[in-house]
């Protein structure tokens, strides 16, 4: 008998959304080897890309026993020669990894930072203005001309409507 693990609401609606996902999933493998036809697809590595880390890191042997065409496609998909070459040897979570809560912080924590002693220097630093004010003695440069259309050099047009 396994003891009974409180998990907080967001916890018990991921896993049961997880869940949701990986049957239908499931269902869809039961007749498929992969995705999408009979080889491997984009669909496919991006299913698996997406799989890998909680197949590696929380989705152990217990959880995915549900799930057994998942399981199979994964176990497909990782022993591919592409798939070894970048992820190596694949191994399966062997135990779930324990939520835990960071410890609460006492009220005193509730009152604000001193600022440190580098942000006022961050904060001169975006004051800077972006273009030098020319000194008294210095003339502003004239803003420079647009340049011409080259649509305005075509002649005008013979069309009904023409209102130029």
């Amino acid at each position: 008998m396994g003891c009974a693990v409180y998990l907080p609401p967001a916890e018990e609606q991921a896993i049961t959304s997880l869940k949701q996902a990986l049957d239908a999933l499931n269902d869809h493998l039961a007749s498929n080897t992969f995705l999408v036809g009979h080889s491997v697809t984009l669909a496919d590595i991006i299913t698996t890309c997406n799989l890998y880390m909680g197949f590696t890191h929380l989705m152990n042997k217990s959880f995915t026993s549900e799930f057994p065409h998942v399981v199979r496609y994964i176990w497909t998909m990782v022993n591919q020669p592409n798939f070894k070459q970048i992820l190596g040897e694949v191994k399966q979570a062997e135990s779930v990894i324990p939520i835990t809560k960071k410890p609460s912080q006492p009220k005193e924590s509730a009152k604000p930072k001193p600022k440190l002693k580098d942000e006022p220097k961050k904060e001169a630093k975006k004051e800077e203005p972006a273009k030098p004010k020319p000194e008294a003695g210095e003339e502003e440069e004239a803003p420079k001309p647009k340049p011409k259309n080259p649509l305005d050099l075509l002649p005008q047009s013979s069309c009904v409507g023409n209102t130029s």
